[in-house]
């Protein structure tokens, strides 16, 4: 099989060992390895509780510096110092630190996947076709609670959950051949204690994207099997069962082993305290008003001073019910780091009037998510082809999808809603053109006007746009009473209506919404950290025809020759590394494709996002980084200087 070996960007231990000296201060003992003991776990070292450092670090561990977490010109990394803890107030449980952190199979810097480097496993190859990939998890990489992990807990996942008929855990969508069930999920072959390999039916190269995500992250590859066999029928006694469904209230062994598989987007939870995990921090305290995480005694990675990251001891979540609250903890010096959901550009003053007198740094970055998206939904009423909507929607030019976009302002809802801080129009929103919006009204046969003013649909009754909407974010209202103004102002009489977000969900599965207000994770697509352009996972575009696709035609709507054009090339970017030069010229294909077919259209230019961090931390972003969410990604290089 011709391999091309990816192996990881290290520093020789030996070299380690002889340099650190220089490099660290007088007080600080290091190992026979060339490691710097972390003061918060000294006690239970000396103690016995733990092995010295020396033994919870692996042969080789992931050294961390400049260009590694972060593109250098974005952070100006500096080895660091230990101790410390970082405050934060957020509305759920991780607080995103621990979901959007290290632990994932391969590493690249921010959200892009082309440079490569093994995370978890130590070296990965992949065959020229891109259907066979191999796989060395580290030696003597530990479990949070110092258990090895090896080729069994990889065995584990795939045959006692995924291939267990009793447990009946779905394949997660990565594992399927291209993200799709007609090809099979991988084939998994388990070589020796610490290799093995993936083999799908097609060529797959976006899996190299979804090895270097946080979005799957690790574990839908690699469960701790020592923890969650005494859960599962085929390793625990009747008995050990029958206590343990008692305990937490569970009324089937599967029931219980689903409850203690925690995933990693809620580590947060009660139910994971004692999981063991990969992550930089561990949950340690549990209550209705904290998290309280501390750090991995066995985490692998490492500075070239060899000092064991994350430099940061502690990080302590003091829970808030509402954005409006995490807002005023941040304002009364509560916090020391805030980014993404927990600020807000209307605050932007109140945080550089409040920044001095409670320490705190405010800078901002671009933005993972895309801004408001208006979404139009070309399923809606598909089951009667010559309803009015279906009839504007299936114009072969785009006529209405073309004249709500001219008649769309972003600039003035840049103005209004953000304080102009936003970017310059884009996609298919780069003009705003209230005349030509109305000759591609009239040009549709919408010419005639209701005693309200309002354009009559083409077949002369009262014509209602709908935009449905949660208020998922304070700003999605102000946004969508200007759009009304906007889109109205053009003749089209518009609806808002707004639901919570479990009855929005429940709408969009019953395709029962004609248009929604939405963002997505558009930034990020092109390095396949995230698809959600998909017809269904954000605001709803083609919810049926996606249900086709997910169900091979056994359910939902079979696409239209233009929307079949979109799954083509989502089937055929599957094949190639996103990064590629073959993956990112069919991901051009695609972009223009939503450009051309106006499935959803920005509000607005590219966001900005505020990002409120207590001065004293280091090694965050640079001011104008390309994305928030790197302030959370970063996290475990982040120190307090004096």
């Amino acid at each position: 099989m011709n391999k091309r070996l990816i192996t990881a960007l290290c520093v020789s231990l030996a070299m380690l060992a002889a340099t650190v000296g220089a490099n660290v201060a007088a007080q600080d003992e290091v190992s026979d390895r060339g490691f710097i003991e972390p003061p918060f776990l000294a006690a239970r070292v000396a103690s016995g509780e733990l092995p010295p450092i020396d033994e919870r670090i692996p042969e080789e561990p992931f050294i961390v510096g400049p260009g590694v977490l972060l593109q250098e010109e974005y952070q100006n990394w500096e080895n660091g110092q230990y101790g410390g803890t970082i405050h934060i107030a957020a509305t759920f449980p991780t607080g995103f630190l621990n979901v959007a952190g290290g632990a994932t199979i391969l590493r690249s810097p921010s959200q892009t996947t082309a440079a490569s480097l093994p995370n978890v496993v130590s070296a990965y190859s992949h065959s020229e076709d891109y259907t066979t990939f191999s796989f060395t998890i580290r030696e003597g990489l530990k479990w949070s609670d110092g258990v090895p992990v090896t080729t069994e807990d990889v065995r584990f996942t795939f045959e006692d959950l995924y291939m267990d008929p009793d447990v009946q855990r779905p394949w997660p969508t990565q594992l399927y051949t291209q993200g799709n069930s007609e090809y099979g999920p991988a084939e998994l072959t388990i070589v020796d204690e610490y290799t093995f390999e993936l083999t799908f039916s097609r060529p797959y190269g976006y899996f190299i994207a979804d090895l270097n995500s946080w979005i799957p992250y690790y574990d839908f590859m690699i469960k701790p099997a020592h923890y969650l066999k005494q859960f599962h029928a085929k390793y625990a006694t009747q008995d050990d069962l029958a206590r343990l469904m008692e305990e937490n209230n569970q009324t089937s062994w599967v029931q219980l082993l689903n409850f203690k598989d925690v995933s990693h987007w809620d580590v947060g939870e009660a139910r994971a305290l004692g999981m063991p995990v990969l992550n930089a921090w561990v949950l340690a305290e549990v209550s209705e008003e904290r998290r309280v995480y501390e750090r991995n005694p066995f985490y692998w990675h490492i500075d070239s001073n060899g000092r064991q990251l994350p430099y940061i001891d502690r990080i302590v979540n003091d829970m808030v019910n509402d954005p409006a609250a995490e807002a005023n903890a941040l304002l009364a010096g509560q916090i020391s780091l805030a980014s993404g959901g927990q600020t807000a550009l209307n605050k932007m003053s109140l945080y550089v009037q409040n920044a001095e007198s409670q320490g705190l740094r405010v800078f901002t970055t671009g933005s993972f998510n895309h801004p408001i998206l208006l979404f139009l939904n070309h399923d809606y009423q598909y089951e009667n082809a010559d309803s009015v909507w279906q009839q504007l929607i299936n114009d072969s030019d785009r006529r209405f999808g073309k004249a709500i976009a001219a008649a769309m302002n972003p600039d003035d809802i840049n103005n209004t809603v953000f304080f102009g801080l936003f970017g310059e129009p884009f996609l298919n929103n780069k003009e705003y053109n209230p005349d030509l919006a109305n000759q591609l009204l009239d040009e549709l046969g919408m010419t005639q006007r209701g005693s309200d003013g309002f354009r009559l649909g083409p077949d002369g009754q009262p014509f209602i746009f709908r935009i449905t909407f949660s208020t998922f974010a304070a700003d999605v209202t102000p946004v969508a009473e200007l759009l009304k103004e906007q889109i109205e102002n053009v003749g089209i009489h518009v609806e808002l209506e707004i639901v919570d977000g479990g009855l929005f969900d429940q709408r969009k599965a019953a395709n029962e919404i004609m248009a929604s207000l939405f963002y997505n994770d558009g930034p990020a697509w092109s390095f396949g950290i995230s698809e959600d352009y998909l017809p269904n996972h954000k605001g709803p575009w083609s919810p049926m025809t996606w249900l086709y696709f997910t169900t091979n035609g056994q359910e939902g709507r079979q696409p239209p020759e233009y929307l079949q054009e979109f799954y083509d090339l989502h089937v055929a970017r599957k094949q190639f590394p996103p990064e590629s030069p073959e993956g990112q010229e069919i991901f051009d294909q695609m972009v223009q494709w939503f450009e051309d077919n106006y499935v959803f259209i920005p509000t607005t230019g590219p966001r900005v996002h505020p990002n409120v961090v207590d001065a004293r931390l280091r090694n965050l972003p640079n001011d104008g980084a390309p994305f928030e969410l790197d302030t959370y990604i970063c996290a475990e290089g982040y120190w307090f200087a004096e």
